[in-house]
């Protein structure tokens, strides 16, 4: 019976949407990574912020309106709260990713998939605590 109800609940819905946004985010930031990683002299860091930079656009747009249904304008208080999210979670990637890379002495590719299992995870925290919480019921719709 509790099974039945978790796999009804709204969050795991919310979460479920928010995973596969993930997966459309990843896909984008791994491909500007990669592609930056290996046809540009641009080192891992700034290829990680470009990558980044590109799922982050995608993923407000897509959480906004489907994970969350926000009804909040596009530009407001919560893209402000998501980008500071954002430049959080970049900020710990980029951190991560040092620390990965001095320690394991992983090859550019492979340091990515440790450091997005991280962002995932502080990304959907921080997004449902602070920047979508609420959303959906009401606000304004414009």
């Amino acid at each position: 019976m509790h099974l039945k109800k978790l796999l009804q609940s709204e969050e795991l819905r919310k979460f479920l949407k928010f995973g596969i946004t993930g997966v459309m985010n990843t896909l984008i930031d791994f491909i500007v990574y990669t592609l930056c990683v290996s046809l540009t002299s641009l080192n891992v860091f700034a290829s990680q912020v470009l990558g980044y930079a590109c799922g982050t656009l995608n993923s407000y747009i897509v959480n906004r309106s489907w994970t969350f249904h926000s009804r909040k304008r596009f530009f407001s208080g919560e893209m402000a709260k998501f980008l500071i999210v954002n430049l959080i979670t970049l900020g710990v990637s980029l951190v991560v990713m040092g620390w990965l890379r001095s320690t394991f002495a992983l090859h550019e590719i492979l340091l990515k998939l440790p450091v997005t299992g991280v962002t995932i995870v502080l990304n959907f925290t921080l997004s449902r605590l602070w920047v979508f919480r609420g959303s959906g019921k009401g606000q304004d719709s414009h």
